[in-house]
């Protein structure tokens, strides 16, 4: 019998350049909410109706939250909705980029790249 270590996803964490800006960001383009913000401010959890938490932390670094497969960049943060057309539009209007979007055959895919670097994945299945 396996033992069980780990329970759920708590949160996830990524890298922002400006955390005031990111949560204002997060919080009116993309639905999030903000649950707490730090003392020392470079650091806030925001959240969304269901999920876990999601940690942004202030960085100078030149870092993004995000991998390679075959030099393709790919997300970390992959989320599922429901309006998927109208989050692209409204992508589009705030001059986002958008790096994929198409019907895969099991849903839609989209991936764009936020404010600080980090791509961003969004599945809506058929």
């Amino acid at each position: 019998m396996k033992k069980l270590f780990l329970e759920r996803l708590e949160h996830m964490q990524i890298p922002v350049n400006n955390l005031a800006e990111s949560i204002e960001w997060y919080t009116k383009n993309l639905g999030f909410t903000l649950n707490k913000k730090s003392e020392d401010l470079n650091h806030a959890f925001l959240s969304l109706p269901n999920g876990p938490m999601l940690m942004l932390w202030e960085t100078g670094d030149d870092t993004a939250a995000n991998f390679t497969f075959n030099e393709e960049v790919m997300p970390i943060l992959l989320y599922h909705s429901k309006k998927i057309h109208e989050l692209t539009h409204h992508l589009h209007s705030l001059h986002v980029n958008i790096t994929f979007f198409q019907d895969e055959g099991f849903g839609w895919v989209l991936k764009f790249i936020d404010i600080n670097g980090n791509m961003w994945g969004v599945i809506q299945l058929i």
